[in-house]
């Protein structure tokens, strides 16, 4: 058999297994009897309802006793491998079919020689034959009647977490300072799918597999994390990457490539990327939508999408912005690509600024398809999270807005009235006076700022004139 056609075929093989369901291929489209046999088990897997990952197919193939004779499992392994981009299948699909209609044509031209069929059978034998479409019919743009859409049934296992906080095939953000514990919360999540307990007070509806692409951890960290899990229970539901060496360097087609097989292989209802920041460097929406596009190349698609987790910083809320509620959606740092394709947006904020206090506040900012919920509260303890349900809310939304955020001439006079002192000192004492914010004080001892006319510094002390 002609070696470039039989990568061809492979590689068409491979895109099968990766969620290429608009390929129209046969079984005797092949030339290879070890990939007519790989493309059989494929279907099996789909007729069945299974993702056609390596492990399905694998199974599939023991059970038809045809393992070896495709050459084992080092074949299917380097199917996994194979690049998977869009232009690579396309141009490898054509060719396999060009390849399919040359041997179809030759069989209805035998026949014809043979007097198997006449000149007419064979004329319309050929007709169809060039007819035949590379794709299906089903076209890019669909649209459907009210009675249609009323009637539509989605497909079972859809929605993972809560009132479709996380369903398959849709993104959502986990955001928060740095620090606030972000990544324990996507390990929550996986911890959630892997036993069925709720998450940060919302249903899991089913067992689900959850993996998670991080940057952040080392396999040190990582290991004590885990330490603190039952990790048998999650065995088979959950993968977590260290460190890629390069970062999460979606421009290089190897990693894609090597993203891509990992994901196919385990075949996750959730996918998670921690943090987002890793991957999406500059702050502007065409970078943003850029790497959003790079994270679903990797994809399977169809009904075996899997949900997108995007785990992003928040940025520092101004003295005059609203940090509650709908309003921490605006929070999310860098373009508002990040707040806006998501289906929800979940943020955490630390209780208080006492670095011994564990306690996180939850709240869902942002819900497309459901009710957002009520905010909730959580300590960080046991690897994951507890409930507080002596939450003191009143105290928590006045923390800041009890706080003083200007201060007046009249305040720093009074700060200085003994005399000079340095810049640490005058900002205590502001503090301490007025009960204005740590940031509030130094901005108002800025030699540039709007008291600059009677502020000076002379040899390292403030002084007040």
């Amino acid at each position: 058999m002609n070696p470039m056609l039989e990568g061809h075929e492979k590689v068409v093989l491979a895109a099968l297994m990766n969620g290429h369901p608009e390929l129209v291929i046969e079984a005797d489209d092949f030339s290879s009897p070890p990939n007519v046999e790989i493309f059989q088990s494929i279907r099996a897997c789909i007729r069945r309802g299974v993702p056609p990952t390596l492990l399905s197919v694998q199974d599939d193939l023991i059970r038809r006793g045809k393992l070896a004779e495709i050459g084992g499992v080092g074949a299917l392994n380097e199917l996994i491998t194979l690049p998977t981009d869009s232009d690579n299948v396309a141009f490898a699909h054509s060719e396999v079919l060009d390849a399919s209609r040359a041997k179809r044509a030759s069989r209805i031209a035998k026949n014809l020689q043979s007097g198997t069929i006449g000149i007419e059978q064979a004329a319309k034998q050929l007709t169809k034959l060039t007819e035949r479409p590379e794709r299906n019919a089903k076209p890019l743009i669909e649209f459907r009647s009210p009675l249609e859409l009323q009637n539509y049934t989605p497909p079972p296992g859809l929605v993972l977490i809560g009132e479709c906080h996380v369903v398959k095939g849709s993104v959502f953000v986990i955001g928060g300072a740095p620090g606030v514990g972000k990544s324990r919360a996507a390990v929550a999540l996986a911890v959630a799918g892997a036993t069925g307990e709720n998450w940060f007070g919302l249903t899991t509806h089913r067992k689900f597999r959850t993996m998670i692409v991080q940057t952040e951890n080392g396999e040190f960290r990582l290991a004590r994390e885990f330490a603190e899990l039952s990790c048998d229970a999650l065995e088979n539901f959950v993968r977590v990457c260290p460190p890629p060496p390069f970062g999460l360097c979606f421009r290089r087609e190897g990693f894609r490539q090597q993203l891509a097989a990992a994901i196919a292989d385990f075949a996750p209802d959730v996918v998670i990327i921690d943090p987002w920041n890793a991957a999406a460097r500059e702050q502007d929406s065409r970078e943003y939508l850029d790497t959003f596009d790079a994270f679903k190349s990797v994809l399977p698609l169809g009904d075996h999408a899997p949900a997108l987790g995007i785990v992003a910083h928040t940025r520092k809320p101004r003295s005059d912005e609203r940090a509650n509620g709908r309003g921490l959606l605006n929070l999310l740092a860098g373009s508002y690509v990040l707040g806006s394709v998501p289906r929800s947006v979940f943020v955490m904020q630390a209780a208080s600024d006492d670095t011994t206090d564990h306690r996180i506040v939850w709240t869902c900012a942002k819900n497309n398809d459901g009710e957002l919920g009520a905010r909730s509260a959580w300590e960080r303890c046991s690897g994951l999270f507890e409930p507080v349900h002596d939450f003191d809310w009143k105290l928590f939304d006045s923390r800041d807005s009890d706080r003083r955020q200007t201060v007046s001439e009249a305040d720093i006079a009074e700060v200085f009235a003994d005399g000079p002192l340095t810049k640490s000192e005058a900002a205590k004492r502001l503090q301490e006076n007025t009960g204005a914010s740590k940031a509030t004080a130094y901005r108002a001892l800025d030699l540039n700022g709007r008291f600059r006319k009677h502020l000076r510094l002379e040899k390292g002390l403030w002084m007040w004139t």
